[in-house]
């Protein structure tokens, strides 16, 4: 590896090309004039403008044994370690990169005994925690097969070879803070790019609603659908879902069976989704709290739903009634049932879910990627570019 240029490392133990939030690290640190390479699962994202490391996945077998038989850090090397390809392994005296950026806690162990044949002196290496990392997966298979090897993770979040750190949530940066006892995170948001798109009046009498993204079962979309039977036939749902198909069939066949009304679409890039959803009037995003990050939720979905200048209605998440509150950009659900929903949604006018459109215009113009951008950057101690 040469030293003689701005180096960049981008880290996170998944699929690279297929994470919006990582993907805008990349573009943040090229926009601020970093040669940028990554590390990670998966293609080299087309972002990239250095040397992509791609990390080879075991087998199923192989990974099923490792978790069941293995000790945690003869675990860490087979599943983890072993997988990173040996320039960056073995590094080189010296460090090569002025600025790593890691995602989550996987490759925590790793780091902390090679930062010093990857980081240049004096350079700066941040701590993605994205969520809230002790409060992720949940139930019985977790704690029989996951518990012990996410503890293990865990206890490397406040390692000294992490010079920062930051969070989604201000809440979350709060329990890790509290846990912890380092500094608070900063927050970094993930909002999508500032899009210019107009604020359409509620046209008529019916009220347009949607909801996208990832179908889990985690997420209790099947509440939606029953809401939807309540409601008034004022109101219509449309879904962009990704998932697994068995679980989208018994989505469409609940839908069915209830005479619910509602459509499922086909998913949209994530560039092209909030000019696509800007012709509908409001975004539902209603996630009962069964897991602590799901307590704390502040999704992409709410900031896309900003940028495409739609009202949103929620239940009662923290942070997404934080921002409401803020901006008047939506309502709020009061309880976590199906008639909840449904009561909260048949409270609604053409006039004030028009006002609540306004409300994301103007959430819009703060709630954007440039905004995170310039945190990001700062916490590392590098220049934000002129917008």
């Amino acid at each position: 590896m040469e030293t003689n240029r701005k180096r960049a490392l981008v880290i996170k133990d998944s699929p690279l090309a297929r994470d919006p939030r990582v993907l805008r690290e990349v573009s943040w640190l090229k926009e601020a004039g970093f040669e940028v390479d990554t590390l990670g699962r998966g293609a080299k994202p087309t972002e990239v403008n250095g040397t992509h490391f791609a990390m080879p996945r075991r087998s199923v077998i192989g990974r099923i044994l490792a978790y069941l038989f293995l000790p945690n850090r003869a675990k860490y090397r087979y599943l983890v370690e072993n997988c990173i390809p040996e320039p960056l392994r073995s590094g080189v005296a010296g460090g090569t990169y002025t600025q790593v950026v890691l995602n989550e806690i996987e490759l925590l162990p790793w780091f902390e005994r090679t930062r010093a044949r990857l980081v240049v002196a004096g350079g700066h290496a941040h701590l993605d925690l994205h969520e809230y990392a002790p409060g992720q997966r949940s139930g019985v298979l977790h704690r029989l097969v996951f518990k012990r090897w996410r503890d293990y993770l865990i206890k490397f979040i406040p390692s000294a070879s992490i010079d920062s750190r930051s969070t989604v949530a201000q809440s979350i940066a709060q329990l890790y803070a509290d846990l912890f006892g380092f500094d608070v995170p900063s927050l970094v948001r993930n909002c999508p790019p500032y899009e210019d798109l107009p604020v359409r009046p509620v046209v008529g009498d019916g009220i347009r609603l949607v909801h996208h993204g990832v179908a889990a079962p985690l997420r209790s979309l099947e509440l939606l659908i029953d809401a939807m039977a309540e409601v008034d036939d004022r109101f219509t749902l449309d879904f962009f879902l990704v998932g697994a198909p068995a679980y989208l069939a018994e989505l469409e066949a609940r839908a069915q069976s209830k005479n619910a009304r509602v459509t499922f679409r086909d998913p949209v890039a994530v560039h092209d989704l909030a000019r696509t959803i800007n012709e509908f009037d409001a975004e539902i995003i209603f996630f009962p709290p069964l897991t602590e990050n799901l307590r704390l939720a502040l999704p992409n979905k709410f900031f896309e739903a900003v940028q495409a200048r739609l009202a949103v209605v929620s239940g009662q998440s923290i942070e997404m009634v934080n921002l409401i509150n803020v901006y008047r950009n939506g309502a709020i659900a009061t309880g976590w049932q199906a008639a909840d929903l449904a009561r909260a949604i048949n409270g609604l006018t053409p006039e004030g879910v028009t006002a609540m459109k306004h409300g994301s215009d103007r959430a819009a113009h703060d709630l954007n990627a440039g905004h995170e951008r310039d945190v990001l950057l700062t916490q590392i101690g590098v220049p934000t570019p002129r917008s």
